[in-house]
């Protein structure tokens, strides 16, 4: 390693110990902040709507409970930076969508570009689901919250990547979460090391409840799916590609698949297809350079001809899970909730080469992994003609990774909060 390098790595820890100071800090700041009134104050942030069903279920526990109090506080999605892609933009997608839907919302956007002053509400928490402080406001960092609130997370995504760890558990964002409720036992570790002494004096805390929106995707079994309306067929398929083709995030098989699938599925009209691609999937294709407006609405178009496949535009999932026949994904978090299912998931792994994360390896093991479009198609019309030979892997496998308590974790997490408080 040269020294220049060894120089930058001296400097970055030095700037890492002092935010850690800084954090610590806060931590003890907030102790000191006497609460009035009897009941819990709990806030979620609201902004990534797909993310709303992993932490629902504990906010529909605390709105029936005489304990707590609640606040839905809904930011607009169009944050980068910390600032609104257009500042002269009053509107706030999120909190419309809320209130449609008879949530008793409130609006974070009260101004061009004015917040709603977050510590006015004295807040006893503060939840996130992503843990991403630059699609925040500065002012609702989880740095500036933790002032004055106790931050938790729960997160959005399930972790299947090793190289995605640097991302989802980034320090800029956890050195201020004072709970972390973590999916399994590998992240909690894994943060726990990240700020060691800051769990160990108390300051933070990091525990492994599981995922409470899982027990979401069990109840939607018996849901309807809209999202399969345009379908006539039994075999169904979903496609989930990922969002960006940068390797360090992963990667995506988009581009790998978007012409073939779309000339598969024209040569097999007894197959239903639906696309569901992240939300930010075209709008980061754009922004990079990879498509053009053009391209993306001449694809768009010729799904829409098709008559066999169709774009997801549902913002819930699970039913349309229970409806389908088979995954067909990259890496990703869909894979783990889909897996529970029981239905058999084909993981696309020929974009680039990487490294499964320890709470990952055996749930891949009941998953067909395709290095090719050749080999994917090859299973796609066996798993269609009834050979499913990791059937019986797969049953054993979500005994072992989801366990028996999968109802009761949303519960748990408001017991967590319940017990802090008293502390």
């Amino acid at each position: 390693m040269s020294l220049y390098h060894k120089l930058g790595r001296a400097c970055l820890k030095v700037t890492n110990s002092i935010k850690d100071v800084k954090a610590r800090k806060n931590f003890r700041a907030e102790r000191k902040i006497k609460r009035t009134g009897n009941k819990i104050k709990v806030g979620f942030i609201c902004q990534y709507l797909p993310s709303w069903g992993k932490i629902e279920p504990v906010y529909r526990i605390m709105k029936e409970s005489d304990d707590f109090e609640t606040y839905l506080i809904c930011l607009p999605m169009g944050i980068h930076d910390y600032k609104l892609d257009d500042p002269e933009d009053e509107s706030n997608d999120t909190y419309e969508y809320f209130t449609s839907q008879g949530y008793d919302a409130v609006n974070a956007l009260v101004g061009k570009n004015q917040w709603l002053d977050l510590k006015s509400l004295e807040l006893d928490y503060l939840f996130y689901t992503r843990p991403y402080n630059n699609y925040m406001p500065k002012e609702y960092s989880s740095f500036s919250v933790s002032k004055y609130t106790k931050v938790c997370v729960l997160l959005y995504a399930y972790t299947l990547l090793e190289d995605t760890y640097h991302s989802t558990l980034n320090e800029d964002f956890f050195r201020s979460v004072y709970l972390y409720f973590a999916e399994c036992d590998y992240p909690m570790r894994k943060n726990i090391g990240h700020f060691r002494r800051s769990h160990k004096k108390g300051l933070q805390h990091s525990i492994c409840l599981g995922m409470a929106g899982l027990d979401d995707i069990i109840k939607a079994k018996e849901l309807e799916a809209p999202a399969w309306d345009f379908s006539s067929n039994e075999f169904r398929v979903m496609w989930t590609p990922r969002w960006t083709t940068d390797k360090a995030m992963g990667g995506s098989n988009f581009f790998t698949y978007k012409d073939s699938l779309v000339e598969f599925a024209e040569n097999n009209k007894d197959i239903d297809f639906l696309f569901r691609p992240h939300p930010l999937m075209f709008d980061n294709f754009l922004n990079t350079g990879e498509m053009t407006q053009d391209e993306v609405n001449e694809y768009k178009n010729k799904i829409k001809e098709l008559g066999n496949v169709s774009f997801d535009k549902e913002k819930e999932y699970g039913a349309t899970f229970w409806k389908s026949s088979v995954l067909l994904s990259d890496i990703s978090g869909m894979m783990y909730e889909y897996f529970l299912t029981g239905k058999p998931v084909i993981y696309c792994a020929s974009n680039v080469e990487l490294e499964l994360a320890e709470n990952s390896k055996e749930l891949v093991k009941g998953c067909y992994v395709s290095n090719s479009e050749e080999e994917t198609f090859d299973i796609l019309m066996k798993l269609k003609n009834g050979e499913d030979p990791l059937k019986s892997t797969r049953r054993k496998l979500i005994k072992q990774i989801f366990g028996d308590d999968i109802g009761s974790i949303p519960a748990n997490v408001v017991d967590a909060i319940r017990k802090d408080a008293k502390r």
